[in-house]
């Protein structure tokens, strides 16, 4: 499974989601509630494997910073160095 290495890389900062699942989205890749359920749009399947990891990975920095911060985005891209480049990707397959 794609997200379970992931997942295990983010213990150290001491967050782990209590489940990951499928939802029809019509405008979202993904999402993650507060209680740490992630949730992927089935449609990712169809994508590169490095654009279904950045999903996952930034679903996950949301378990750390709940928003959009400068925080989360050093995160993001610690994790994660060209996450820009497969945004752009995703971005692109769902115009």
């Amino acid at each position: 499974e794609i997200a379970n290495p992931i997942i295990e890389k983010f213990k150290k900062y001491g967050v782990e989601p209590i489940g990951v699942y499928l939802q029809e989205m019509p405008t979202r890749w993904g999402s993650c509630t507060p209680k740490g359920k992630i949730i992927l749009n089935p449609e990712l399947i169809k994508a590169p494997k490095p654009c279904i990891e950045y999903v996952i990975t930034h679903e996950l920095c949301h378990l750390i910073e709940r928003n959009h911060t400068k925080a989360f985005f050093e995160i993001q891209s610690k994790e994660m160095p060209d996450w820009k480049k497969w945004k752009d990707k995703l971005e692109y397959l769902l115009a």
